[in-house]
């Protein structure tokens, strides 16, 4: 089992970034940022963070920026400020003063990200293929044929593809093949636009053609796919660049930061986030009892989303949380895990049900006997004064 496990009352956790100068060689240009991965709420896979814009990270997060100049920059919450000046691996002055050279901020060299190493889903220089049923910005990399692929909604297949200028050509899809060549009548100038009508003509929508630069360089594609505005593409690359860079983690503080401490009865607020999608398993421990607070009957399952925060109490963990008496700490405990738990877990468990006093050794001796498993570990004590 790939496992991290950290023992600390509050588990530090983490966010990252990568980030690439958009700009055009031979020019001044600023460097604008991209996120690929994040534990930190408010940091979303693929959004770009111009140049100057401040930057907000909580204590017990870190983000790893990537540079145009292949310079990476790991920075460890609390940290507020805008990214700038970071890229050329100079001190920055002013705002960012005194941050250089502790702990805070340790700067590497990164080799091409080509080798980045083989991710768990797709190559990170691979290219999506084209879905004729969503309409937008669709790219190309120059000189290459891309792939349309079999469409998501089954209203479009067939498919009727029109450009501006030409005769209409009709794409199925039969027997098991997700992916064909894109039709050789169908133009790919940059900016070409084509209709798409629905098998029955009922549904109608464009797509908008755009040509990227080729290359075997996952981040120059990403840096061209977001410039283009193929945002889908992007954030499929991006993903992959994610998990071939970086390790799955965590992130759990409280609406009063990773030492809380509350008067009894007081409502207690969590949000946690991982840095790509990921199954998720949350106790509370209350005196000997652990009861698990997520998933639940109302969960829809124990998946949640990269990147995007989730609250507790919310939509998907409906149950309020609140201190307990005075001297009586409680502790909430989650890890999340690159596949389902559900069959290694131990039998019998059931949302908001206490499992007995041995409950946590038994859990910790599933986690530990894990294989072939990706596992990150966190808890937050609330205090009670």
């Amino acid at each position: 089992m790939l496992k991290t496990r950290r023992n600390s009352p509050l588990l530090p956790c983490a966010a990252f970034a990568i980030v690439f100068g958009l700009g055009t060689a031979g020019h001044a240009v600023a460097d604008q940022a991209i996120v690929v991965a994040a534990t930190a709420p408010g940091l979303t896979i693929g959004q770009v963070i111009d140049d100057g814009a401040a930057v907000r990270m909580p204590e017990g997060s870190n983000a790893l920026f990537l540079f145009s100049s292949g310079r990476t920059v790991t920075v460890k919450g609390p940290y507020e400020g805008p990214l700038d000046r970071l890229s050329s691996g100079k001190e920055a002055q002013g705002r960012l003063s005194g941050l250089f050279g502790a702990e805070r901020f340790a700067q590497n060299e990164l080799g091409a990200a080509r080798n980045l190493g083989t991710p768990r889903t797709r190559s990170a220089d691979e290219l999506s293929a084209i879905d004729a049923s969503v309409p937008g910005v669709w790219c190309v990399r120059a000189g290459h044929v891309p792939a349309i692929q079999r469409p998501a909604d089954p209203a479009f297949n067939p498919a009727v593809l029109k450009p501006a200028a030409g005769k209409a050509t009709t794409v199925s899809w039969a027997g098991a093949s997700a992916t064909q060549p894109w039709p050789p009548a169908l133009p790919l100038d940059d900016g070409a636009e084509i209709q798409v009508r629905s098998r029955d003509q009922s549904q109608s929508h464009n797509l908008v053609m755009r040509i990227v630069k080729d290359s075997d360089d996952p981040g120059v594609l990403a840096v061209g796919l977001v410039k283009a505005g193929c945002r889908r593409q992007a954030d499929a690359v991006l993903t992959a660049i994610g998990e071939a860079t970086v390790p799955l983690d965590l992130y759990l503080s409280s609406e009063r930061g990773l030492y809380p401490t509350y008067r009894a009865g007081e409502a207690v607020r969590l949000v946690l986030q991982t840095n790509r999608d990921a199954h998720l398993y949350c106790y509370l421990r209350r005196r000997a009892d652990l009861i698990p607070i997520f998933p639940s009957p109302d969960s829809g399952g124990s998946q949640v989303k990269g990147s995007m925060p989730l609250t507790f109490p919310g939509d998907r963990m409906p149950l309020p949380l609140s201190a307990s008496e005075p001297g009586s700490d409680s502790e909430v405990r989650c890890f999340a895990a690159d596949r389902d738990l559900a069959a290694d877990l131990p039998s019998g468990i059931q949302a908001f049900k206490p499992l007995g006093a041995d409950a946590i050794a038994k859990l910790e001796a599933t986690l530990d006997g894990l294989r072939q498993t990706r596992l990150v570990v966190t808890q937050i004590v609330l205090r009670v004064k």
